[in-house]
């Protein structure tokens, strides 16, 4: 992971990671105050 390439992280099979991403989501919105979305990258490399 030197290089720095990245690409979106394919989780549509992923449904727990998708479910723990969506509370942090709603967590940091309830928190903040403002609507947050986190996105997921992956390492080119790590494939």
């Amino acid at each position: 992971m030197t290089d720095g390439h990245f690409k979106l992280a394919e989780l549509a099979d992923r449904t727990e990671a998708l479910e723990e991403i969506r509370q942090l989501e709603q967590k940091l919105t309830d928190q903040i105050g403002s609507t947050i979305s986190l996105i997921a990258y992956e390492s080119e490399e790590d494939k």
